[in-house]
């Protein structure tokens, strides 16, 4: 297999697909087998790995805009850039809106920012966000470890930080949002979420709910009442556990994830639903910037760690025009340290 048809493969296995010839599970096989060819052993590795590094950049660079535009795309405006440039977003209709609007994104002091928008227009850089998987070779030559997970996490990695960068900027926002925008309860009560609905609804266009998993579990509970849920709600929940339109408003997921090994910290506030207008004009701005970077370090037991990063920024509009329901009584393990 040349480097050129691996690189294909790798990309297929990412993104779950297959070319014509293949199955998804025949391209799983040969990606497998792929490394094998160029990892088998320490010393092919190190022959191969700026080659493995490469093939790394090219499926992050690929599979994590994808998959934020999968998930974030309905109500996110998402560019990409090249290294050292910032990306240009154009602001719909200042007008009369002008002293509604406000702009909330990193500052120079890394700490989210909220400023009013004085212009029709507004740029957005990236910041370097990251980690690093570590590759045992003795549990690599025994086969427990495999670079091919190693690539999934790296990507899954990269694609929950940016996650969890939105997420960052969407509570910063929380203190220029108006009260009727906004609702605090130890409980789902659905009332206060249909009276943000409204809020948002009253701009025009339509809402989307966007939420974790645990959050949405508290909207549909398992105990069905009569007359309560719509016969599709009550299938929902039968098949999922909870249910996917909230009073005519879709719910999208928010994927989460566990920070530790022991499923304790979680990637996401769980407590926090958002709702988001899906008009013209998205409320969510994302920027890439560049190429995903990759590099490694041998530590002293002979392991190797794998560091990579890519440049991301976020921005949030407001005018009034979303709001957050924030459901105290589920348990908040969150990783954050700001409380987001």
């Amino acid at each position: 297999m040349t480097l050129s048809e691996f690189r294909d493969i790798a990309l297929h296995a990412a993104k779950g697909t297959a070319p014509a010839e293949f199955t998804v599970d025949n391209v799983n096989a040969a990606f497998i087998d792929g490394l094998k060819e160029l990892a088998g052993t320490y010393n092919q590795f190190m022959k191969n790995r700026y080659d493995i590094y490469d093939i790394i950049i090219t499926v992050a660079d690929e599979v994590v805009p994808a998959k934020t535009y999968d998930v974030l795309g309905q109500f996110a405006e998402i560019k990409s850039v090249p290294q050292g440039q910032k990306a240009l977003f154009r602001v719909n209709g200042l007008g009369r809106n002008r002293a509604k609007k406000f702009l909330t994104q990193v500052g120079l002091s890394g700490l989210y920012e909220t400023f009013r928008l004085d212009s029709s227009t507004f740029e957005l850089g990236g910041k370097a966000i990251g980690g690093a998987a570590s590759i045992d070779f003795e549990r690599f030559l025994d086969g427990a470890d495999n670079m091919a997970d190693l690539m999934d996490i790296i990507t899954e990695g990269l694609t929950d930080a940016v996650f969890g960068e939105v997420q960052k900027a969407l509570v910063a926002a929380f203190n220029v949002m108006p009260d009727t925008n906004k609702s605090t309860n130890s409980s789902f009560i659905a009332k206060e979420m249909l009276r943000i609905v409204n809020v948002v609804k009253a701009y025009g266009g339509n809402a989307v709910i966007f939420a974790t998993p645990e959050f949405v579990g508290e909207m549909g509970p398992d105990a069905i009442a009569p007359n309560t849920y719509h016969d599709d709600d009550i299938d929902a929940i039968h098949k999922t556990g909870r249910i996917k339109i909230f009073r005519g408003t879709p719910i999208v997921e928010i994927p989460q994830s566990f920070v530790d090994e022991n499923n304790v910290q979680t990637w996401i506030n769980p407590q926090n639903a958002y709702i988001l207008p899906t008009g013209k004009e998205k409320v969510v701005k994302i920027v890439f910037e560049g190429n995903t970077q990759v590099w490694d370090l041998k530590n002293p037991d002979n392991s190797m760690e794998i560091h990579t990063y890519k440049k991301i920024g976020t921005a949030i509009m407001t005018y009034h025009n979303w709001g957050i329901y924030q459901n105290t009584g589920i348990a908040n393990n969150s990783y954050d340290p700001y409380g987001f």
